[in-house]
């Protein structure tokens, strides 16, 4: 075996003291990846009615917010088959609720919708819901008839509804100085109209229920029309 010149052998020795003492490579950090963030922008929204009813009230906030904030339909309609754009302002949210409260106090929501994607919502009413505070009552009023004609129909509705659903009195009547009972499923807040046999009709509106139970109904107690007599088993329409 040949033997290395002590010069060699030095360098080798000093070689390899070099390489030990060498720091050892740091594992690579994997990379992470943030969700993009959605640039500040003007956003809006076009609600569609494509319900067979009209819309009264519009709701949209962001979804992380517990408010719903104000009626963006204000004093307009959202009729059958229109739309309505709503402009929500310069923000970073894309994420929003929308709420829409139909003519006869149903409503319906869709939560979650992402504006930056999509700006348009529609609405077809089939998720439509009564609020618990109209279906939960069931109230029982009594009507005196003083007016001096038989009345033929009863109708009594939510004070924020804008129909008048079915008559109460169904094939019954109330004569002249005689008295019925029907019954009512709603708040306590609601309106009442009732049309005599010779179809003029009279009404009062937020009436409370549940303190009046019962309701004299007098000669000039409201103001008197004269109405078309409505087609049978047709709800009647509040004007």
């Amino acid at each position: 075996m040949h033997q290395l010149s002590p010069l060699v052998a030095r360098g080798l020795l000093v070689a390899g003291l070099l390489l030990t003492s060498l720091p050892c490579a740091a594992p690579a950090r994997a990379e992470v990846r943030r969700p993009p963030v959605a640039a500040a922008g003007e956003r809006e929204l076009t609600v569609v009615n494509r319900s067979d009813r009209a819309v009264n009230e519009i709701y949209i906030s962001p979804s992380n917010t517990d408010t719903w904030g104000e009626d963006r339909l204000g004093e307009a309609t959202l009729e059958a088959g229109r739309s309505f754009r709503v402009r929500l302002g310069r923000t970073r949210d894309c994420s929003f609720d929308v709420q829409v409260i139909y003519e006869d106090a149903s409503r319906e929501q869709q939560l979650g919708h992402d504006v930056c994607r999509d700006r348009q919502v529609a609405f077809a009413g089939a998720g439509a819901q009564m609020p618990p505070s109209v279906l939960a009552a069931q109230h029982t009023v009594l009507l005196l008839n003083d007016s001096g004609r038989p009345i033929q129909q009863v109708f009594v509705s939510p004070a924020e509804a804008t129909q008048w659903g079915d008559d109460l009195l169904t094939d019954r009547s109330i004569s002249v100085g005689d008295s019925a009972t029907v019954t009512y499923h709603g708040a306590c807040a609601a309106d009442l109209r009732v049309v005599f046999e010779n179809r003029a009709a009279e009404e009062r509106r937020g009436l409370d229920l549940c303190t009046t139970p019962a309701i004299d109904i007098r000669p000039g107690w409201t103001t008197a029309d004269t109405v078309p007599a409505p087609p049978a088993g047709a709800p009647g329409m509040k004007p």
